[in-house]
């Protein structure tokens, strides 16, 4: 059964999420990404090694008109990053990218709903990580191939 993570990068904490086979995908908590994306990277490159991932499925925060814009770029420096740990860590894990817009803020309220209080730091990262990538695994169940193509690919996600 493959182990996937899903990835919600941003400047201050990265989400993470882990799914087995085809799911549920489940919040696994945060990075702190202040010391900068490579330093990130190789946070999740340990991750991806303690968890025996076989896919990484980062999500990319595409313009609401399909746009990539500085946050989208940034996103793919860092995948570039992660590619290059992995690679030296000698671990085969693919990377692909899902589009992840409005996931922050679908996380957000989903966090709202369930929680009376302010939730913890990194919490609503890690929702929008799992969400990212279960909406990845939906869309892979649903026979949409060529959703998460390689960090080299074209920009066209599902």
């Amino acid at each position: 059964m493959e182990v996937s993570l899903g990835i919600d990068y941003g400047d201050a904490r990265t989400g993470v999420a882990i799914a087995y086979g085809d799911g549920p995908a489940v919040p696994s908590g945060a990075v702190d990404s202040s010391g900068g994306r490579n330093s990130t990277a190789r946070a999740v490159c340990g991750i991806a090694k303690e968890k025996n991932a076989g896919l990484v499925v980062i999500g990319l925060p595409y313009n609401m008109d399909g746009s990539k814009g500085r946050r989208a770029v940034l996103t793919e420096k860092f995948a570039k990053a992660l590619e290059k740990c992995l690679a030296e860590s000698r671990l085969s894990v693919r990377i692909g990218f899902f589009d992840e817009r409005l996931t922050s803020r679908s996380a957000e309220s989903e966090l709202r709903s369930v929680s009376a209080g302010t939730p913890a730091k990194g919490a609503s990262d890690s929702v929008a990580a799992s969400i990212i990538l279960q909406n990845y695994l939906d869309s892979r169940k649903a026979g949409n191939t060529g959703v998460v193509p390689d960090i080299g690919g074209d920009e066209n996600n599902g």
